[in-house]
């Protein structure tokens, strides 16, 4: 019989721990002084490609404003959960990196 790994949320760091493997949760940043809606503009990578902290992962907009985010972690982009053209509100889960 296979044995189930627990998962661990790790609150401090927006990280999820599988038993090794390291799970970063993409966040909406606050961007400005409001905690108003964006959009996501567009990907600057697709699922499965590697990304280095600090590298531009993804471009937000709204009606103020365009701006290029930085991935929080060097590694893989496993999962995108918002697609371009979206609109989402500070703190929303975007994407999960494999690091």
């Amino acid at each position: 019989m296979q044995s189930f790994k627990m998962l661990r949320l790790l609150r401090n760091n927006d990280q999820i721990n599988l038993g090794g493997e390291i799970m970063v949760e993409v966040q909406v940043p606050m961007i400005g002084q409001s905690g108003m809606d964006v959009r996501i503009e567009v990907w600057m990578i697709e699922e499965g490609e590697h990304i280095e902290k600090g590298e531009p992962l993804y471009e937000l907009s709204n009606e103020k404003l365009n701006q290029e985010i930085e991935s929080p972690a060097t590694g893989t982009l496993v999962k995108i959960l918002v697609p371009e053209g979206e609109t989402v509100a500070v703190g929303d889960i975007l994407a999960h990196i494999e690091e």
